[in-house]
C-alpha cells in the first residue's frame, strides 16, 4: 500500500433492539450457528457472483447509506400490508425505506417513488417483486439469517446478470463483528428497517410507518409460511414497540 492509499472504513452506528434476536431464536428453536454459517457462506461467496459486489464496494453503500440517513429529518418505511391509498398519497419529496416484497405496491402503483428509495430491505423472499430489474440501482441490505441460504443463491443468480446491478450491503443478526456485513438490530424485514434507521440516529418522530399490521399477513408478503410468519409479526410489533411505535 502506498502512502497515497486508504483504506475506507465502515461508518460508525448504534444497533438497537439486538437483544431480541437470541429471544426470537429460542422462541422458534433455532440455532445462531445457522446465522453464522450462511452469513459467512454470504460473505465467502457474494463476489464471485458479481465482483461489484466486494467488501469495497459494500463499504462505500454502507457509508453512503449512513450519510444519507443522516441527512434527512423524515422518513416513510413501507411494510407488507400498505394499500393503494397509502402509496398514492405519498409525496414526491418522501425519503423511502421498504420492507422486501412491499417493494411491488411502488411497482404496480407509483413507479416514479422508486428513484425516493434510500434502501430496500430484504432476505431474499420478496419474491416475485425483487425480480424486477426495474429495481437494479437500487441499494439493498440483504440479510444473512439461518434460513435464507437458497433465497439468496437464487436472487444473486439473478441479481448478477442486471446493469446496473443492486447496491448491496450485508446485514445479518449474530453478535460477531463481521465487517463490513452490519447488524443494525431486530429481526424481520420490516422492524429491521426501523431498526436501521434508529442506528444510525433517527426516532419515532422521523419516522412514519405504512403497512404494517400484527394481525395479518400482507398482499406485498412474499413467499412465506402462515404460521411462522404469524409469530414473527407479534415479535415485529413488540420491538416497534419497544421504540416507540403504536402497532
Amino acid at each position: 500500500m502506498t502512502s497515497e492509499e486508504v483504506i475506507v472504513q465502515p461508518k460508525k452506528f448504534t444497533p438497537v433492539c439486538v437483544e431480541y434476536q437470541q429471544k426470537i431464536r429460542e422462541s422458534f428453536g433455532w440455532d445462531s450457528k445457522d446465522d453464522e454459517d450462511v452469513l459467512e457462506w454470504l460473505q465467502k461467496n457474494i463476489s464471485i457472483f458479481n465482483n461489484r459486489w466486494n467488501n469495497d464496494y459494500q463499504i462505500n453503500h454502507l457509508n453512503d447509506l449512513i450519510m444519507e440517513i443522516e441527512t434527512k429529518d423524515d422518513f416513510v418505511v413501507i411494510g407488507a400490508n400498505v394499500t393503494e391509498e397509502e402509496i398514492m398519497t405519498l409525496s414526491n419529496k418522501s425519503s423511502l425505506i421498504v420492507a422486501d416484497g412491499a417493494i411491488g405496491a411502488l411497482l404496480e402503483l407509483k413507479e416514479d417513488l422508486l428513484e425516493n428509495i434510500i434502501c430496500l430491505v430484504s432476505d431474499g423472499d420478496g419474491l416475485p417483486y425483487i425480480t424486477n430489474n426495474k429495481i437494479g440501482n437500487l441499494r439493498i441490505l440483504l440479510h444473512a439469517h439461518g434460513h435464507a441460504k437458497e433465497n439468496l443463491k437464487n436472487i444473486l443468480e439473478i441479481w448478477k446478470k442486471w446493469s446496473p446491478t443492486p447496491k448491496i450491503i450485508i446485514s445479518h443478526q449474530t453478535l460477531k463483528i463481521k465487517d463490513p456485513a452490519v447488524n443494525f438490530g431486530g429481526f424481520s424485514d420490516g422492524d429491521r428497517a426501523v431498526c436501521m434507521l434508529h442506528a444510525c440516529g433517527k426516532n419515532s418522530e422521523n419516522i412514519q410507518l405504512i403497512g404494517f399490521d400484527s394481525n395479518k399477513i400482507g398482499p406485498w408478503t412474499g413467499s412465506s409460511n402462515i404460521n411462522k410468519k404469524m409469530k414473527k409479526l407479534e415479535w415485529m410489533k413488540t420491538i416497534l414497540e419497544d421504540l416507540g411505535y403504536v402497532i
